[in-house]
């Protein structure tokens, strides 16, 4: 008879932090298959004891991301899956030794990161590149000296190989019983969304940066980037890299995975996924951090209390009539930008076309509370509090001679000249988004080469630039040739060597419509503080912009 109880046996009591998800997944087990056998139960006491140190063939599990705690949120989402399966595939159950299978593997997948009794050195980060053959030995080992059947041992190390994501090895060949190759896919997808979905993995970030430091000095930078390995200089590349990650990574995985994660709606029923809604809610305010403030006037101005979502639409309507375009519109703002903001950078705005206007032409809002709305969206308090005082000067300056946008481009080189000084860097440029021709063109530039530079594009889905654009997020590399997103056909087109670049997009009406690039840090790395000051100028420029995008019919000399 199958019972509901949520209770772990006993001997698992010790572990009182890890209790609560080793309770349900044995109550999955008792849900789907009955009473939890005597050795599912001793395999998480005993693994719970690897981690711990309490095996005399190893230490305590000594790095902080691939801990036991990862593994069981691996376990849990894999119990989780197995359920979902069950239900939706009724006439292909997979059994409570399949079951079992499953979680050991789950349990022992990362397990290769923790050292040999009497390995002193690091903490177990060197292992990185190895911890997938590591953890099969381990269980392979293990699995053998409590007696499980030889197939079965075999299996649960093969099930492990295929969380080598590195490797992508082909599941089909490893796997003659389907079955096999079913939890073969729902280990290694609950390996990635357990991770993806953790409410914490942003702020996990440091310490999995940690464990790549440890390995870099282990196996030699200059060595693991000859064979191709990404060697991250920074936590904040990791971070930059979140959701490319996610999109170019993570979501092919899942695909070529078989997208096992549809059997954890299944198991929640409802129409409903957490672990996608925690993957979603992380993403999201990866993007809504202090690097992500280029927000719509109208969402800023609701959220300060100051005008409600009828008052807004209704002023949007109005602005849509008043200029004749869908301000929504990617491609229809794009091609406007093509056709004023490249050629010329200097134009009146048309007087009522700007939402801050119409809004006070209808008295929903009141000056000051627009100014407070705007101030929110140019300069938030973080921000803000971050600047030195020579930096706010070099703000203050920029300011006034953006309000005299309108006596010529010159303007727009003459801030991007300054922030040039104010960041230490070699040059900078505008480069905006063209989306009939796919390419990214540099609107503005300065520098040594701002010349020659002057009008070149290069592919809109190339580059750290597109990489910005197509992300909507900043991005920092302090050494171009060890970072794939880089490209240097521009450079090797005007005879430059980009060694560093700093890059942040630009956002117009909460729409990216391009890039603005610092290049070449003098004296050493580009910094976080370097990306807040740059961001801040990006928003200044996005708003003089704002005023030239909106004359259509303004014709001035491009930029010399």
């Amino acid at each position: 008879m199958k019972r509901k109880n949520n209770s772990i046996p006993a001997h698992l009591s010790d572990y009182q932090g890890d209790g609560q998800q080793i309770g349900m997944i044995f109550a999955i087990y008792r849900e789907e298959y009955g009473e939890v056998p005597l050795r599912l139960a001793e395999l998480f006491s005993d693994v719970a004891d690897l981690y711990a140190g309490r095996w005399s063939s190893h230490e305590a599990c000594a790095v902080t991301y691939h801990n036991f705690s990862h593994a069981l949120d691996v376990c849990l989402a894999t119990a989780r899956m197995f359920s979902g399966w069950n239900r939706m595939e009724q006439t292909r159950i997979l059994n409570g030794e399949y079951f079992q299978l499953g979680i050991a593997a789950s349990l022992f997948h990362d397990s290769g990161y923790i050292k040999d009794k009497g390995d002193n050195a690091g903490f177990g980060g060197k292992f990185t590149l190895i911890h997938v053959g590591r953890g099969m030995k381990i269980a392979q080992d293990y699995l053998t000296k409590k007696q499980w059947p030889e197939n079965e041992v075999d299996a649960v190390a093969r099930i492990i190989s295929i969380t080598d994501y590195n490797k992508a090895p082909d599941i089909a060949p490893l796997f003659q019983d389907t079955r096999l190759k079913t939890i073969a896919q729902i280990v290694a997808t609950a390996d990635l969304v357990a991770q993806m979905a953790d409410t914490d993995y942003i702020q996990r970030i440091d310490d999995l940066f940690t464990e790549f430091q440890e390995v870099y000095d282990f196996e030699n930078r200059e060595t693991l980037i000859k064979k191709g390995t990404k060697v991250y200089k920074t936590v904040q590349e990791i971070r930059d890299g979140t959701i490319a990650f996610y999109e170019q990574f993570v979501v092919p995985t899942l695909i070529r995975l078989g997208r096992m994660d549809r059997y954890l709606t299944s198991f929640f029923g409802g129409g409903r996924n957490p672990y996608q809604e925690n993957i979603a809610a992380n993403l999201s305010g990866h993007l809504l951090d202090v690097h992500s403030q280029w927000r719509r006037l109208g969402d800023i101005l609701t959220d300060l209390g100051l005008a409600s979502n009828k008052q807004i639409t209704s002023a949007l309507a109005r602005q849509q009539t008043l200029t004749g375009q869908k301000i929504a519109s990617s491609n229809n703002s794009n091609a406007m930008f093509r056709k004023n903001l490249l050629p010329w950078f200097g134009a009146r705005p048309q007087e009522g076309n700007c939402l801050g206007d119409i809004l006070m032409e209808m008295q929903t809002v009141e000056p000051r509370a627009l100014a407070t709305g705007l101030l929110t969206q140019m300069l938030p308090d973080v921000l803000y509090e971050s600047l030195s005082p020579r930096e706010l000067h070099f703000l203050l300056q920029s300011s006034i001679l953006l309000q005299n946008i309108y006596k010529g481009p010159w303007i727009l080189r003459v801030v991007l000249e300054m922030a040039n000084e104010i960041l230490n860097c070699e040059a900078s440029s505008i480069l905006l988004a063209d989306i009939e021709e796919k390419k990214m063109l540099v609107a503005l530039a300065t520098g040594p080469k701002k010349n020659l530079i002057y009008g070149k594009g290069i592919a809109i889905d190339k580059g750290l630039s597109g990489w910005v654009y197509h992300n909507s997020q900043p991005a920092l590399v302090n050494n171009t040739s060890a970072d794939s997103r880089f490209n240097k056909d521009i450079d090797q087109n005007i005879e430059f060597t980009t060694r560093s670049i700093l890059a942040v997009p630009l956002h117009i009406n909460g729409e990216c419509i391009g890039t603005i690039e610092a290049l070449n840090k003098r004296g050493g790395n580009f910094t976080q503080d370097d990306m807040n000051l740059l961001t801040i100028i990006a928003n200044m420029l996005a708003n003089v912009m704002v005023g030239i995008f909106s004359q259509p019919n303004h014709k001035t000399s491009p930029p010399s």
